[in-house]
């Protein structure tokens, strides 16, 4: 009977650790669940606790500690406003984690004008000028394509003049 109450705090010290370190982690930057997860899982089999995550990250998303709609909002703000196109932001994502709608949604309620940061990203990476020969457009292209730009942003943005 005493090994089970030392067994039922050791779980309860385990789990307090763990949660320390999850709102360590969500103090520094907004998490996804799944990378939130991730890195705790290592935390847990690295020590060879027994510690539900699943109810752990339960707790803190009621809590309001950890919202994957908040971390989407973040995501999609931050990556657009260094010039990122909406086909790269839904791969970040993916790699974090997200549903695929979330991140869709965001997309659509920040109202971003995909064509203006496009264009913007052409003038900072390649200049003003237009493209003058057929190697030069087809580098700008694939330069704005591997940032996420659709390929009517990738127009506009070669095709816009100096102004």
């Amino acid at each position: 009977m005493m090994e089970s109450n030392a067994d039922q705090l050791s779980v309860k010290k385990q789990l307090a650790a763990v949660r320390y370190q999850a709102i360590g982690l969500l103090s520094r930057r907004e998490q996804s669940r799944a990378e939130l997860h991730r890195k705790l899982q290592v935390k847990v089999l690295e020590k060879g606790w027994i510690v539900d995550l699943h109810e752990l990250l339960d707790e803190l998303q009621r809590q309001g500690l950890q919202s994957d709609v908040r971390f989407s909002e973040v995501l999609v703000r931050s990556k657009a406003n260094v010039g990122y196109g909406p086909s790269r932001i839904y791969q970040w994502g993916l790699q974090y984690g997200l549903d695929r709608e979330l991140v869709r949604l965001q997309l659509i309620e920040q109202q971003f004008d995909w064509f203006e940061i496009a264009l913007q990203q052409k003038r900072k990476h390649c200049g003003t000028a237009l493209a003058d020969t057929t190697h030069e457009r087809a580098k700008q292209s694939r330069y704005l394509y591997q940032r996420g730009f659709s390929q009517e942003h990738i127009s506009y943005a070669l095709g816009a003049s100096q102004s």
